[in-house]
């Protein structure tokens, strides 16, 4: 389903339509290019570009042709383009005609929900030959479109050749694979490949689509007044670092367990709460948030393996565009517009405190230009949680924490603040990323046979 963000008061989500995943897309990059080619390149680059910025401004003409062949033709072709003319298309309220207007208003939107399909599918890596560990990397960074990086590792190890064959291997499956060979390992809620102890090999790992989901199990326990375990799992979820989850929503009774016993036998786990709805926010980094499921089985039979398949919808954040305002202490009210999206910088107040460091509260007004179903106002921290000064040092703080001091039908207003700075308020850029789509993207999950605790005596 696609969204157009807009924020409301319900307490209850709207429902709609399931998207899917799609076959990934395949980005080949070369690793060396010499330089007389890459400025021919350049060169053809740029005129490509202007000829095609004066074919999508003659498309946008016949789109108020008083002949509605005219319209038509020029209606698919600027579908066919794809979205990678959305910065070529001019904003709808630029355009005098109301018809021409109207079309491109719903060109664009149509192209941002296909832009937004692609972005929700796993980026894929092909790579062969026998390659240093860092220009590994650097071709995994570049055609994954995740910023990957080596933290803290060697310089030896750096420069030390692998050889590696992927071919349309999806990101997580080629991290895993680099990861394994080189005795680096990848930590949860980063995009980096650094040296530490290889983890103990604990429950199964799924990789579905642009997601990396760890199942584990907890000891299980004796319930109560009865003659049932309790056989806690968790799945510990991370997204491609490209990406913008913003929350997952499942039901128990979606997922089915099946208990392998140390008899032998086989059977299926009942889950304790099937008509539940789980809800786990994923816009943070911390690795401790886990999805928690819970089966039982008869405690008479000792439980020695688990297989687990299932499925959840996760939304994610796409479209986003990033807006600057430089230097905000020393600018007045300023408006920025993309995408479908106004934001207007309202106030930037920068407030010394002790040994040179001070406060800031930065405030603004998004608008969308076109509603769509609301977005709970519960979850409004998530939807505007990308937000950050930026200094010439290139430093970059996240805000401490965040207010919505109005909320409107495809509006709302939100204060930022910041803690501690350094240097002068003049050094700081304010930076807000507004996500122009939410889509909800269904995961299908299968989590191969892993072995399970012994029970607490």
């Amino acid at each position: 389903m696609f969204v157009t963000p807009r924020i409301s008061r319900r307490k209850t989500p709207r429902r709609g339509g399931v998207g899917r995943f799609l076959g990934g897309i395949t980005l080949f990059v070369a690793i060396i290019v010499p330089l007389s080619s890459a400025r021919g390149q350049s060169t053809k680059s740029t005129a490509k570009t202007k000829q095609l910025a004066r074919e999508i401004q003659q498309l946008v003409v016949e789109l108020g042709n008083n002949r509605r062949a005219t319209r038509e033709r020029a209606r698919r072709k600027l579908l066919s383009l794809g979205p990678g003319i959305l910065d070529h298309l001019p904003p709808p309220s630029s355009l005098k005609n109301v018809a021409t207007r109207a079309a491109v208003r719903r060109i664009r939107r149509s192209l941002e929900q296909t832009q937004a399909i692609r972005s929700a599918e796993a980026s894929r890596v092909t790579l062969e030959g026998t390659f240093p560990l860092e220009k590994i990397v650097e071709a995994i960074s570049r055609q994954s479109g995740n910023p990957l990086k080596l933290v803290a590792v060697p310089g030896a190890l750096r420069s030390r050749s692998f050889p590696v064959r992927f071919d349309k291997q999806t990101y997580w499956d080629v991290l895993d694979r680099l990861a394994a060979r080189t005795g680096l390992i990848s930590r949860p809620g980063t995009a980096a490949l650094t040296p530490g102890p290889t983890p103990d090999p604990v429950g199964s790992i799924a990789r579905p689509g642009p997601f990396r989901v760890v199942a584990t199990s907890r000891t299980p326990r004796k319930i109560p007044g009865s003659d049932q375990l309790l056989i806690p799992l968790r799945l510990a979820w991370a997204a491609e670092p490209r990406l913008r989850p913003l929350y997952l929503v499942c039901r128990p009774a979606d997922f089915r367990a099946r208990g392998h016993f140390r008899d032998g036998s086989s059977r299926p786990l009942a889950p304790r709460s099937p008509d539940a709805t789980l809800e786990l926010p994923l816009g943070s980094d911390d690795p401790r948030l886990q999805l928690r499921l819970d089966f039982q089985s008869a405690a008479a039979t000792p439980l020695k393996e688990i297989t687990l398949v299932g499925r959840a919808n996760v939304w994610l954040a796409a479209g986003t565009q990033a807006f600057r305002f430089p230097r905000p202490s020393q600018s007045s009210k300023s408006t920025s517009r993309r995408a479908g999206v106004a934001v207007v910088l309202q106030s930037a107040k920068f407030l010394p405190i002790e040994n040179d460091r001070f406060n800031a509260v930065v405030q603004i007004q998004v608008n969308y230009e076109s509603g769509g179903p609301a977005f709970e106002s519960h979850r409004i921290g998530l939807l505007y949680n990308r937000a950050h000064l930026a200094n010439t040092a290139k430093q970059r703080v996240k805000f401490s924490r965040l207010e919505t001091p109005r909320l409107g039908d495809g509006t709302a207003q939100i204060t930022y603040h910041f803690k501690e700075l350094d240097g002068r308020p003049a050094d700081w850029d304010f930076v807000f990323e507004a996500a122009t789509l939410i889509i909800k993207v269904p995961v299908p999950l299968s989590f191969p046979r892993w072995t399970i605790r012994p029970p607490t005596p």
